[in-house]
């Protein structure tokens, strides 16, 4: 006799680029609109951010930069994996 316990699936075991995903939106909340906005605006001046992105295929990353051109600073930097 199978345990139906046995056919559940555990949510702990996610791949790491879910993890790393996940753990990058995790620090906005509220709405999706909210969360957008935070994501592409200053937060020191509200003006939109402008983002380039550095590829290296051989290693499968690729790099995100966040400035703001108001303020002149760079607001982030974030690794991402292809897959």
């Amino acid at each position: 006799m199978s345990n139906p316990l046995d056919d559940r699936t555990d949510d702990r075991n996610e791949s790491p680029a879910e993890t790393e995903t996940d753990a990058g939106i995790s620090a906005f909340f509220g709405t999706a609109k909210e969360a957008v906005d935070h994501y592409t605006h200053c937060v020191l001046c509200g003006a939109n951010l402008h983002f380039s992105h550095q590829t290296d295929f051989s290693r499968n990353l690729t790099q995100e930069t966040a400035k703001c051109p108001e303020c002149g600073i760079r607001v982030r930097s974030a690794m991402h994996r292809l897959q």
